[in-house]
C-alpha cells in the first residue's frame, strides 16, 4: 500500500483524445467521468489571486478498468499537464525555495515556512484492497530550480501509507507533473485518485515591494480566465476538462 496516494499527483496530462463532451465534466467512451472547477480568489485582471482547483473522477456503474477491478473504480491518472490562463504571472522567482530533497527526507520542517505555497486535501479509491475512501491532506511549496525551470511541490500524506513528495516542472503557463502507476497488493488493481483540491497562492516582500505568488492576466475578456487539464488514464484514455473563470476589469 506504501506510495499509493501519489496519485494526488494528478494535478496535469498529454492532449487528450476521446473526450465526447465539453466543458468542465468530460465522459471518456469506456464510461470514466473526470470534472475539473477552477476559482480565482479575487478574479480581478492584474490583481495578486489565490487559485482553487477542485478535480474529481468516476466511473458510475461501468468497468473503467480490466477485471480483477471492482465495478465503477476508474482507471488510475497516468500523466496530468495543467494550462493556467494565458497571461496569468508568477512571483516564484522572490518567494523562498524548498528542496525537494530535504521535504522528502524531513518533511514540512525540510522547507522554510515561507515556501509555503499552498494547502488541499484529496481522496482515493484502494478497492478491493481497502473498502473505504483513503484521505489524505496535501501542501503546496515552492520548489527549488531544475535545467533553469521552477518546481512546484506536493507534499501528500495520506492515511495509509508514508508522505510522498511530487515535483512539478512550471514552463511558461503549463505545469506537468509526473504520475507513475500507485500499485496496490500483486494481482490488485492500481489505487485511483478520485478526488482532489489544492488552494495556492501568497504573498512576499523583496524589500519594501510585495510581491504576489500568482497574478491574474492583465486582460479580462468575455470569456473570462480559461483553464485547462490534460489527464490520461493506465487503460489508455485521455480526457481533458476545461473550465473559465468569470473575471472582473
Amino acid at each position: 500500500m506504501r506510495k499509493f496516494l501519489i496519485a494526488a499527483a494528478a494535478l496535469a496530462s498529454l492532449l487528450a483524445l476521446g473526450t465526447v463532451a465539453q466543458g468542465n465534466v468530460v465522459t471518456s467512451p469506456q464510461g470514466q467521468v473526470q470534472s475539473m472547477t477552477a476559482a480565482h480568489s479575487p478574479a480581478k485582471a492584474g490583481k495578486g489571486t489565490n487559485v482553487s482547483i477542485t478535480l474529481s473522477i468516476d466511473c458510475p456503474g461501468k468497468q473503467c478498468q480490466a477485471a480483477p477491478a471492482p465495478l465503477g473504480k476508474a482507471s488510475p491518472v497516468t500523466k496530468t499537464v495543467v494550462h493556467l490562463p494565458k497571461g496569468m504571472k508568477f512571483g516564484y522567482k522572490a518567494f523562498v525555495k524548498c528542496n525537494p530533497a530535504k521535504l522528502a527526507a524531513q518533511g514540512v520542517k525540510g522547507c522554510p515556512g515561507k515556501s509555503k505555497v499552498g494547502k488541499g486535501n484529496l481522496t482515493a479509491d484502494g478497492r478491493p484492497v481497502v473498502e473505504t475512501p483513503v484521505n489524505g491532506s496535501v501542501t503546496a511549496f515552492n520548489g527549488t530550480y531544475s535545467g533553469g525551470k521552477p518546481r512546484y511541490l506536493l507534499y501528500v500524506i495520506p492515511e495509509l501509507s508514508s508522505p510522498i513528495v511530487l515535483v512539478g516542472s512550471l514552463s511558461g503557463t503549463t505545469l506537468t507533473i509526473p504520475v507513475p502507476l500507485i500499485p496496490t497488493l500483486p494481482g490488485q488493481p492500481n489505487a485511483t485518485l478520485t478526488k482532489f483540491f489544492i488552494k495556492t497562492g501568497g504573498k512576499t516582500k523583496k524589500g519594501k515591494k510585495k510581491i504576489n505568488y500568482l497574478t491574474n492576466p492583465k486582460k479580462c475578456t468575455k470569456a473570462g480566465f480559461a483553464w485547462k487539464f490534460d489527464f490520461t488514464y493506465e487503460n489508455g484514455e485521455s480526457l481533458s476538462p476545461t473550465d473559465t473563470v468569470a473575471c472582473k476589469k
